[in-house]
């Protein structure tokens, strides 16, 4: 039997654990180790209430019987990095520490500290530091310090005898949380912002610990905020679903019974606590976060099958696949616009405040903002395409003139009486460059343009801030505003480095057709 496992989105695969236990129902092995928790372990902990809107949850657990190699060290780090970097969110919802259990005394407190008051040699350092120092000088300060250096107070790991274990979700100490091939008890703890992706973090790595035959127990979070709670992680229980049998046969193209489909269920990892009927009750193991519909299950049940033995069944309905009518209208424009002489270009649907306004003497408008910018000049969706025209001009006056340019593009515009409150509208902009342009030669083109679309429309005589007064109309079709045309204001010219008159239309294609 070919088995194919591919990184997929359900982490208890991302680790060589994770891929041993996955192959070895489809190999046809015993049945895969039950998971039991060895009973509770010396460690509690206690979560300062200061915590709550900082990095407010913590998960941990103690697995012991360990003998690691060199090989089980990189396979766990390596787990714990991509689940750090995708579950987690780059350690924003949710971080993982390793950390010597036997030198850990317990109480262990989860609290918080100024940034100068505390002290200790992070991991793969020999020289103490503060907080502070750590975010500034470590590798990994600078890499994940910005997640809590806005805050006053920063989250610490401390235990019984006052020993620092980590600053997370920055850097582990030294000296307890190195882990060798010599630590045979590890304590695993997760902290992050979102309880429920710390839970189930902590479910993946200890699930993956005890595939090298390490007992896994319990430990208690208290925490001293909002109502009195007390957590006892990780709870490994399976979850039970429901799973249909029709459904699956019509899903698969199958006439599996109930004992076939149980076989393959046990195949995939899982475990049928009952059958009534077409009804089957199937045992989700703690650690497949993937499964949120009987398909999922019914996936499984098709790959444990082989995918390649099913016989594929064409669909009964099909069509040929083809061109929306709208975008073939918009693409016959476009050869017009080839036709009169203007180039295609294409601008990036990102931008920023000062290009479609400032530098277009516009009032600031309602633009669709992006919430967490990575870069300044990328902050707004454009609302117009004639600032993108103009970058673009601004940017090739290297070249000969006279330089005529045309944009089909999408604008993003709020909608106050729209169901949706942001719409795309794709619009088409043309401009002209050279000495002699102005609102005659523009206008040719737009003649030419909506004739050859057999759409009647009028220029009425209107102002705009960007254009010239007396050279500034409205394109009004049907009774609507469409567009509009004219020539370029000369302090538009000049705040892009244009040194020549430019004219230049822009049509709301969609109002317009």
């Amino acid at each position: 039997m070919n088995v194919e496992v591919k990184d997929s989105n359900h982490p208890d695969i991302w680790s060589v654990e994770g891929v041993a236990r996955a192959l070895r129902g489809f190999l046809g092995e015993a049945s895969r180790k039950k998971l039991t928790l060895a009973g509770p372990s010396k460690l509690d902990v206690i979560v300062d209430k200061r915590l709550k809107n900082i990095r407010p949850y913590i998960a941990c657990a103690v697995v012991t019987n360990l003998h690691p190699s060199e090989d089980a060290l990189k396979s766990w780090i390596g787990l714990q990095d991509k689940m750090d970097q995708t579950y987690g969110r780059k350690r924003k919802r949710s971080s993982i520490g390793f950390y010597q259990a036997d030198l850990v005394a317990s109480p262990i407190r989860y609290t918080v500290s100024k940034p100068d008051a505390a002290f200790f040699i992070p991991l793969g350092s020999t020289r103490k530091m503060s907080l502070r120092e750590i975010l500034k000088e470590h590798e990994k300060g600078r890499e994940y310090g910005p997640i809590i250096s806005s805050f006053d107070e920063w989250p610490l790991l401390v235990d019984g005898r006052d020993q620092i274990l980590s600053l997370p979700p920055v850097i582990n100490s030294n000296d307890l949380g190195r882990v060798t091939t010599q630590t045979k008890n590890v304590l695993v703890e997760v902290t992050g912002t979102s309880l429920e992706t710390v839970h189930n973090t902590l479910k993946i790595v200890v699930t993956c610990l005890s595939e090298r035959g390490g007992s896994v127990h319990t430990c208690v979070q208290n925490y001293q905020y909002g109502p009195s709670r007390r957590m006892v992680t990780p709870d490994l229980k399976p979850i039970e679903r429901t799973m249909s049998l029709s459904y699956a046969n019509k899903t698969l193209g199958t006439s599996l019974s109930s004992k076939a489909t149980s076989v393959y269920l046990k195949k995939a990892g899982y475990a049928v606590s009952r059958i009534a009927g077409d009804t089957i009750k199937v045992l989700v193991p703690c650690y497949r976060l993937d499964i949120m519909h009987q398909i999922d299950i019914v996936e499984d049940i098709g790959i444990a099958m082989d995918l390649n033995k099913l016989t594929p069944e064409w669909p009964e309905v099909w069509t040929p696949g083809g061109l929306d009518p709208t975008t073939d209208r918009f693409e016959a424009l476009a050869e017009v616009m080839v036709g009169l002489g203007y180039q295609e270009i294409l601008n990036y649907t990102l931008t920023d405040r000062a290009r479609l306004e400032e530098k277009t003497r516009t009032k600031p408008a309602s633009l669709v903002e992006l919430k967490n910018p990575k870069v300044t000049i990328y902050t707004v969706l454009r609302n117009w395409l004639l600032p993108s025209i103009l970058e673009f001009l601004s940017n090739n006056t290297h070249v000969d003139y006279p330089q005529k340019v045309f944009e089909v593009g999408a604008c993003e515009l709020r909608e106050k009486d729209s169901e949706s409150p942001v719409t795309t509208r794709t619009k088409l902009t043309a401009a002209t460059v050279h000495a002699s342009a102005g609102f005659t030669e523009i206008r040719a083109a737009l003649d030419a343009l909506l004739s050859s679309a057999g759409i009647d429309f009028s220029v009425e005589p209107a102002k705009h801030p960007t254009f010239l007064d007396g050279r500034f109309g409205q394109v009004v079709s049907n009774g609507k505003n469409v567009g509009f045309l004219g020539e370029v204001h000369p302090e538009v010219i000049r705040s892009w480095g244009l040194g020549l008159p430019v004219a230049a239309f822009e049509l709301d294609l969609l109002a317009a057709l």
